[in-house]
């Protein structure tokens, strides 16, 4: 259940600062992009008037699921696994090899189109009280991997989340408007999709194939897999790509093969969420596949603590189930996972204004139909945990030099 944590000392609400503060706390001086006017006193008395009867009618709604209230939240991290895809690679004996994937091989579904369309006004009714109605680019910041399923993906989110007001409709027609979303080119990007070579890492995660490949647990199935694909199938990684286009196959419509249903998706699950895992298996492949990643995260969460960039509440990271898994790993959990489409992960900072000191809150959504994120417990952290016990944690798994670290610097 998702707790809110309310300040037992005097605060008030500033509508120019869209916060909470002390009334000894000085104002901070905030650029802004248009001021909403504010809703007249008749409207907030109609809505209430709305909201008790609804009561009475025995509809109240849990206050989990109402927008969320905090007077302690100060900064949202935000990412999330692109939305359906049709299948990257097929397989020699699969009977839709020769398929026409209207969206191309790899490409966001129309259901992934509102698979994030629908999780960005999850997060758009959830965050409504923190969130501002109006995009503005001083607020939020975005960056996606480079790949055409996760840019699709975070427009399609920003859709839904930044709807555009009467001021910012420029099309009758088309009630959008474009929001700015940055990304890498695939060979220099370490901080989403972590495709940039980095040889020391490729090193310890070819060590780390090899040991599981040789787990007899495994030997079954590889042969089975071997037999049936008419191709080779005897690392987990294979079967991980076979996984991943069978589950596209059957979401498509498409009738499996009859010996897929032996081991899809029961038997082949494990080894599945294994080959995830594996790219950040330990903590000093963490250092250097998610590392650049939570070395940004934290820039962002170190400025919000002192009080800089003020405006900015917001960053979205747009991946894949992979960097879900690795963000997930390096918070310190071991349980293999299967991040849906549209799964996500959110690091939320507060700030205890009584204490004079800050905590973070972590939370995640399996797929874009959970309503309320599951706040979870860091293994590694105090209840609350304390922005100091955070930040030793994933220091630790932040490289001082990357390309260092990696043995790219004799390139």
């Amino acid at each position: 259940m998702y707790s809110i944590i309310r300040d037992s000392v005097p605060m008030e609400y500033d509508n120019d600062e869209n916060t909470w503060r002390r009334h000894s706390t000085p104002k901070v001086e905030r650029s802004t992009c248009h001021q909403i006017p504010k809703r007249s006193t008749t409207v907030a008395v109609v809505v209430l008037g709305l909201a008790v009867l609804s009561c009475l009618l025995g509809y109240c709604v849990l206050s989990e699921t109402l927008p969320y209230e905090s007077k302690t939240l100060r900064l949202v991290i935000i990412l999330f696994r692109h939305g359906a895809r049709t299948p990257v690679e097929s397989y020699n004996s699969d009977p839709y090899k020769n398929y026409q994937w209207p969206d191309g091989l790899g490409g966001l579904t129309n259901a992934g189109k509102l698979q994030l369309y629908e999780l960005g006004k999850k997060y758009r009714s959830y965050y409504a009280n923190f969130i501002p109605e109006e995009y503005c680019d001083k607020d939020v910041f975005i960056r996606s991997s480079d790949k055409s399923r996760c840019l699709m993906s975070a427009y399609t989110f920003l859709a839904g989340l930044y709807p555009p007001t009467e001021r910012q409709l420029w099309h009758p027609e088309l009630p959008w408007q474009p929001v700015p979303v940055h990304s890498l080119p695939r060979e220099l990007d370490n901080i989403v999709a972590a495709t940039k070579p980095c040889k020391v890492w490729k090193a310890m995660y070819q060590e780390q194939l090899a040991e599981k490949n040789a787990d007899p647990k495994f030997t079954e199935l590889f042969d089975y897999l071997s037999k049936h694909t008419n191709q080779s199938m005897r690392s987990i990684l294979p079967v991980d790509f076979l996984y991943s286009t069978l589950l596209s196959e059957q979401e498509a419509g498409l009738k499996l093969p009859e010996w897929t249903r032996t081991v899809f998706p029961s038997k082949m699950k494990t080894p599945f969420m294994l080959s995830l895992a594996l790219l950040s298996y330990n903590e000093s492949l963490q250092r250097l596949q998610i590392g650049p990643l939570l070395k940004e995260m934290k820039l962002y969460l170190d400025e919000a603590v002192r009080h800089e960039n003020v405006d900015r509440t917001l960053y979205v990271y747009s991946g894949h189930d992979v960097t879900v898994v690795s963000l997930w790993r390096a918070l310190g959990f071991d349980d293999l996972l299967a991040p849906d489409y549209g799964a996500s992960i959110v690091l939320e900072l507060h700030e205890d204004i009584e204490q004079e000191s800050f905590f973070v809150k972590t939370f995640y959504r399996n797929n874009t139909k959970v309503e309320v994120p599951l706040e979870l417990k860091l293994p590694f952290c105090d209840d609350p945990c304390t922005y100091t016990q955070f930040t030793e944690h994933i220091t630790k798994l932040i490289p001082e030099d990357w390309e260092a670290e990696c043995g790219n610097t004799n390139q």
